[in-house]
């Protein structure tokens, strides 16, 4: 269910292929199938399509466009050009093309040899499919003017503008990549890694973290602090092994508050959509907010068509 919902949000155009589809099987299973089970799908479909559409409609139109250099911390819109990490590039496991992001699949041709259409799309060919569509999770660079930020896909929807297919023996692989200096936007959770002290209570849950440690090796605990020779640690020693933990955990910040911070967009922690395209961000918006519309007006005519025929009935 969550690789469908995705579908319809990520592919777009292709997903109102299911509404003729349905009612093609309908027609096929006879006038009661059609009106008590393909009636009620297609109803259900249009209203969880306008849903996810919608959703993500309100969402990029609520959200203003920020620039990396000043945004704020937490749900962002970010605009720049897609790079690969200077020393990691990555490649396509296909084709081996040099790219920032990739998707892959390949399915069965059928007896004939033909794949049954030209849309490619892993969602219409699914009963060809022979592996799922396998998506890079390896990060990438937005860069927005001088400032980089690191983008980690994983979780998140993808639209990439390339698409190539070809055949292999009896199969058809399909790539779909974002290239390097593509426009990008991305829309998730920005956080910041590096160069700040942590608080507090951050401090106080590492070092219990690092006695926990200790505590797992009692060997070496008594080897390093058992002053005494008495084979365990006394109140007294224990002061001191606290006191080599924090000497330890602050080291650990110090050296953290050097490094230069870095920015990082990933999934949001609030269940909020996750989208990486290539697209600006008012067509990025008018799109799904044409399709939300669409999918109501399908879910509206199954709606009284159901209604008519039990009417009729």
């Amino acid at each position: 269910m969550l690789w469908l919902s995705s579908h319809w949000t990520r592919s777009g155009w292709a997903a109102f292929s299911l509404y003729p589809l349905l009612a093609f099987i309908g027609f096929k299973l006879g006038l009661p199938s059609f009106l008590h089970g393909v009636l009620p799908a297609l109803l259900a479909c249009g209203l969880i399509g306008w849903w996810l559409n919608y959703r993500r409609y309100r969402l990029i139109a609520d959200t203003p466009t920020a620039h990396a250099a000043s945004a704020a911390l937490g749900h962002v819109e970010l605009c720049g050009v897609a790079r690969n990490h200077p020393l990691a590039a990555n490649y396509s496991p296909y084709s081996g093309r040099r790219c920032v992001w990739y998707r892959c699949w390949r399915y069965h041709n059928d007896r004939r040899g033909l794949n049954g259409g030209s849309t490619l799309d892993p969602f219409e060919r699914s009963n060809g499919l022979a592996s799922l569509p396998e998506n890079s999770e390896l990060s990438f660079l937005l860069l927005d003017g001088k400032q980089e930020v690191i983008i980690n896909p994983e979780g998140a929807e993808v639209i990439a503008p390339h698409r190539e297919s070809w055949q292999e023996g009896n199969e058809t692989l399909v790539e779909e990549w974002i290239a390097e200096g593509d426009p990008l936007y991305v829309l998730g959770q920005l956080q910041s890694h590096g160069g700040s002290r942590p608080d507090q209570h951050s401090f106080r849950q590492d070092v219990g973290a690092k006695l926990a440690e200790w505590k797992q090796d009692q060997p070496a605990l008594l080897r390093r602090h058992d002053l005494d020779g008495d084979g365990k640690i006394s109140e007294q020693e224990w002061l001191l092994v606290r006191a080599a933990a924090e000497r330890e955990v602050r080291q650990n910040y110090q050296q953290l508050a050097s490094t230069p911070p870095t920015l990082h967009i990933g999934k949001p922690d609030d269940g909020k959509p996750y989208l990486i395209n290539t697209l600006p961000p008012r067509q990025v918006a008018r799109s799904y907010r044409l399709r939300a519309w669409l999918h109501a007006l399908a879910a509206l005519l199954s709606f009284i068509a159901w209604l008519y025929s039990g009417l009729s009935a």
